[in-house]
């Protein structure tokens, strides 16, 4: 039996079984998840009023357009010659020779025969007036088109977009023999998935078609897509009212702050008719979670179909509905929240409010992985089985993971992204986790070019400003005929369906709009007599160059010698340790040796040079002065000069002085004179006085290499230097510094080491967590083992009364939650990250030859203390606190702890650096270690708009999570990021124990000589700091590496040393 019958008979067989099997329940939280009903993005099959279905399949009946196309299945692997049975639906009724074919692509759910029948369809309308015919082609996996009996995840390897579009290329091909089509051409159509499919297939198969029209296309993958509840808030705030948003808003808080409660739970439980009792369930993120989602969930299809021209949402089940029912004359918000949910779903069962059938809301996180884990094809309701095929294709291609992880939202923040990406790991395996999802959905973007980069001729991309998904859309046009379009006050898809009296201006006019551009593709009214207005939503610069400082004439410098003063010894460190701040771990610390009888200051000079403030302003003549050292011990007057650069902190004497550091060695034997500078704004002063924002405007990293140009240029005056050769180190953020200068200023120096320097700016840093688990794992199985324990106690605990009066004594809050007290979940967040802070600095300085972290505080002494088996978990976790702390402390478990303490960081106290970084990551990088990256030791403990919010509240309400990320994507744009890194002579090196490695640069670019090491067994800058005889081999060899790369820098050979 060939492999064709074998698979026929296969199918056949899994269709009798199916037909003997009972109806599977949908999980409440899948009727509407991840902005999809259920039964797919588009709802065709809606659009028909149930007393008019019976006339239309008498006078139409589905079989008589119902047709099976032999495809292939893998159109990758030519000597794979297995095909497989494509539904699709023809109506040839309408055509004349010469007339065109439209192409409908089906995306993710069953395509309907209505596409090709109902002449009030536009498409099929237009189809008729240019005589044209009309097809309908089945996405594979979806509907009746099964590559396979089943839908394993092994089989689903075969459902990707690629092999999607090659299917309607082949069918197109095939299509024009079998009808005998001599000039053909190919409109294609789609919409929501399709429409980005409609996109893409012009783009990818230009020759097979003459146009495409792709409605509300997301053609941006994204993994955390938070604008899409954005777009939902604004969508109720504006279609609604403000009333609508706030109650939701209150209902909101309400339900989450319940969860903490006993009776609050009881409570829900009761009102949303869950069954069973949340108190009856063994409660963790995840139950919760889907819970929340559920909610949501239903306000979500309400505004994104809101008013489309279909029989569930044309008069119900939009955003005036809902608003209806939250602004009715119940004083209970939460019993409102409840009340739309069950108004939703009686309205998606076909059942008229308030006659319900709702029997409560199934709430179960596992109940909805086994539904999804379920590989059979649903014959009895053949859009069940597209849930787990698009999820797939999520966790596979696209994300689209509508969390909420923004800003302070109506939403809370209950809904993390790694909820998406534990629930991809566990459908369908481990290897389906963050690193893969992102990955994936990177190689996406690579494949079509996303929303920016997107490009191709002939295309119509209209998206409703309503609809959330045209967050995603293309606003691009590169092309005369490629034309974007954002339809005000409509939502999903809402062009493609039949044209009402009632519809929104600019909806009736795009349709018009759309046909116009076919009959010019057509080559019918060549003339484009209709003007077109785009609403564009991303203006990110495109091609953004290197800025240039203005001219300017050498700075004035000046330096006295420091001797043995005192006044110089002592380094400005932060004196306020009452609490850390919330998952901002970072910088580079000083080396371990104390300077008495390590040094020799004979030669030490401090001083300053006056800097512009703003370097790229010529109208600006404020400067200020920028502290610096100068070691000329080791000079031997031939025109060589380290630069240590300055970070996120005060520079310290140590980097110039202490001589057993690498660079003061190497310093030593190529006859350097060695200088270090701080970055502006920090150490003792501001440039301007204060840390206001319209001060911190002048804190970029831009500005802050500007400052290094200056600098270098200048002592090159003063010294009468024509050819001196620089080589800077930074390590940290002042390594990715270092590494910048030589693609923005590669002419003032000969190379730069850059250690730990993270190259690659990122809003949600949860990598970080990510490489603190791998190395407890790596150290010690056990000890990950009890930290995730404890943390998942940690969360019961918050969970009741009981358990916070506990928390308030074990670790001695800073506002000990009260009885009776409603908990915040930001509040809640922020205590967990205070907590996990420890287990990160312990980690990203393990063992570094500096302060305590060189004979301790480490992971092995964390671990020891984990693994104790004298004390529960939890007193072990005080333990590792109070150890870290050098004796009892205060812990943060409040988010205003954060905010008042940035607001009133001050000079003073050193404190102005911790605020003054937090500039630069919300304004420049991110680097926010929050917990979103699937499963990990801390679980959902703190998600990214705990960092959002505090960017906002510190700085102005600008800082949205839009406004970061378009900040982060500059930044990378600018410098590269760490893919497309652009300098030369630089020798980048990483410690594998070091969370920050995982923004690095590994490119080996031989051309340019930039080498990248990453060293196994290392934290943090480990390479910049002394050698010992402790240190790791891997260490050892990489400082080799290191000072063989800065000799051939300088051009003394790379065996010198």
């Amino acid at each position: 039996m060939g492999s064709n019958q074998i698979l026929i008979c296969s199918v056949l067989i899994l269709s009798l079984v199916s037909l003997i099997q009972s109806h599977r329940p949908i999980p409440s939280a899948l009727r509407f998840f991840n902005g999809r009903p259920y039964d797919g993005f588009r709802q065709t099959h809606k659009l028909i009023a149930d007393e008019d279905l019976n006339e239309i399949h008498s006078t139409k009946p589905e079989d008589a357009y119902t047709f099976y196309y032999n495809q292939a299945l893998d159109h990758n692997d030519s000597t794979d010659l297995t095909k497989w049975s494509q539904r699709y639906f023809y109506n040839g009724e309408m055509y004349q020779d010469g007339g065109p074919q439209f192409l409908v692509l089906g995306g993710e759910g069953p395509q309907k025969y209505y596409d090709v029948v109902l002449p009030v369809i536009p498409h099929v309308k237009w189809a008729s007036e240019l005589n044209g015919m009309v097809f309908a082609l089945e996405h594979r996996f979806y509907g009746k088109s099964r590559p396979f009996p089943n839908q394993s995840t092994e089989n689903l390897a075969y459902l990707t977009s690629q092999q999607a579009l090659a299917d309607a290329a082949a069918f197109i091909t095939d299509m024009n023999i079998k009808y005998n089509i001599q000039k053909p051409n190919w409109i294609i159509i789609g919409g929501s998935y399709s429409g980005a499919l409609a996109l893409w297939f012009r783009q990818k198969y230009p020759q097979l078609c003459v146009g495409a029209v792709g409605s509300s296309a997301p053609v941006e993958p994204t993994a955390d897509f938070y604008q899409y509840l954005e777009v939902c808030e604004a969508s109720i705030y504006s279609f609604g009212s403000k009333k609508c948003g706030d109650n939701i808003k209150k209902g909101m808080k309400s339900v989450i702050s319940s969860l903490y409660d006993k009776d609050g739970r009881a409570a829900l439980s009761k009102t949303f008719k869950l069954v069973p009792s949340l108190d009856a369930t063994d409660l963790d993120y995840k139950l919760t979670q889907n819970f929340v989602s559920s909610i949501v969930g239903s306000f979500m299809g309400a505004v994104q179909y809101n008013r489309v021209n279909s029989k569930l949402y044309r008069d119900s089940s939009s955003i005036p509905d809902v608003c209806k029912i939250m602004e009715n004359g119940i004083s209970d918000n939460i019993l409102r929240l409840a009340k739309v949910t069950e108004y939703i779903q009686d309205m998606a069962s076909g059942v008229k409010y308030p006659n319900p059938k709702y029997q409560g809301l199934d709430y179960s996180y596992n109940e909805v992985v086994q539904f999804l884990k379920n590989a059979t094809f649903d014959n009895d309701d053949i859009g069940l089985s597209a849930s787990r095929s698009w999820i797939y294709q999520t966790c596979n291609e696209f994300g689209y993971y509508q969390s909420t992880d923004t800003q302070t939202s109506i939403w809370g923040a209950s809904i993390p992204f790694n909820f998406y990406i534990d629930l991809c790991t566990d459908v369908f395996g481990s290897k389906y986790n963050s690193d893969y999802v992102k990955k994936a959905v990177d190689q996406t973007r690579i494949n079509y070019g996303g929303a920016n980069g997107y490009n191709a001729t002939n295309v119509v991309m209209p998206n409703g400003d309503l609809d959330p998904w045209h967050a995603l859309g293309c606003y691009n046009s590169s092309d005369f005929t490629m034309v974007p379009y954002l339809i005000h006050n409509t939502a999903h898809c809402a062009d493609m369906e039949p044209e009402l009296e009632t519809d929104q201006p600019q909806l009736k006019y795009v349709r018009k709009l759309i046909f116009r551009n076919i009959k010019n593709w057509l080559g019918i009214d060549s003339d484009f007599a209709i003007g077109h207005q785009v609403q564009p939503i991303n203006n990110i610069a495109s091609n953004v160059k290197a800025p240039i400082p203005h001219p300017h004439t050498p700075s004035p410098v000046k330096g006295i010698k420091l001797g043995l003063h005192p006044n110089f010894l002592s380094e400005i460190e932060p004196k306020n340790h009452s609490f850390k701040r919330n998952g901002m771990v970072h910088g580079m610390k000083e080396p371990i040796e104390s300077i008495k009888g390590r040094v020799s200051l004979t030669n030490v000079i401090i001083g300053s040079i006056t800097q512009m403030l703003d370097h790229f302003n010529n109208t600006d003549v404020r400067t200020f002065e920028q502290k610096y050292y100068w070691n000329s011990q080791y000079s031997k007057k031939n025109g060589v000069y380290f630069l240590m650069i300055g970070g996120e902190g005060p520079i310290g004497l140590k980097w110039v002085s202490l001589e057993t550091i690498p660079m003061l060695q190497m310093a030593k034997d190529a006859g350097a004179e060695v200088y270090e500078l701080e970055h502006r704004f920090y150490g003792d002063h501001s440039p301007t006085g204060d840390l206001t924002v319209d001060s911190l405007q002048f804190l970029t990293s831009k500005q802050a290499l500007a400052d290094l140009a200056v600098f270098i240029k200048s002592i090159n005056h003063i010294n009468g230097e024509t050819n001196a050769k620089w080589v800077l180190f930074g390590g940290s953020y002042s390594g990715a510094l270092a590494a910048w200068a030589r693609e923005l200023y590669p002419e003032l120096s000969v190379g730069a080491v850059a250690s730990s320097g993270p190259l690659l700016a990122k809003t949600d840093f949860y990598e970080y967590l990510q490489v603190v688990q791998k190395s407890y794992e790596t150290y010690s199985s056990s000890c990950a083992s009890n930290i995730r324990r404890v943390f998942k106690h940690l969360q019961k605990m918050l969970l009741s009364q009981s358990g916070r009066d506990a928390l308030n004594g074990i670790f001695h809050l800073t506002k000990p939650w009260a009885q009776g007290e409603v908990v915040d979940e930001m509040d809640a967040q922020s205590f967990m990250s205070e907590i996990y802070s420890y287990f990160q600095g312990a980690v990203q300085y393990s063992h570094d030859n500096t302060g305590n972290f060189a004979n301790g505080f480490g992971i092995p002494e964390v671990c020891a203390i984990m693994n104790s088996d004298e004390a529960s978990l939890i007193t072990n976790l005080k333990n590792v606190i109070l150890y870290i702390d050098g004796g009892p402390s205060q812990v943060s478990n409040r988010y205003q702890d954060t905010i008042d303490y940035y607001l009133g960081a001050n000079y003073m106290d050193g404190s102005s650096a911790a605020v003054n970084w937090l500039w630069q990551s919300c304004n420049e990088f991110g680097f926010f270690q929050s917990s979103d990256g699937g499963y990990n030791l801390f679980d959902s403990a703190c998600s990214v708009n705990v960092f959002i919010n505090t960017c906002k509240d510190v700085f102005g309400p600008q800082f949205t999570r839009r406004y970061i990320e378009a900040n982060v994507a500059r930044t990378n744009m600018f410098y590269g990021g760490n893919t497309n890194y652009n300098g030369s002579n630089v020798i980048m090196v990483y410690g594998s124990v070091d969370p920050w490695h995982s923004l690095g640069s590994y490119k080996q670019d031989t051309a340019n000589n930039v080498q990248s090491y990453l060293i196994t067994g290392t934290a943090h800058c480990s390479d910049l700091y002394p050698a010992r005889a402790s240190d790791v081999p891997d260490l050892t060899s990489k400082r080799l590496l290191v000072k063989n790369a800065v000799n051939n820098f300088l051009g003394l050979g790379g065996d010198a040393y």
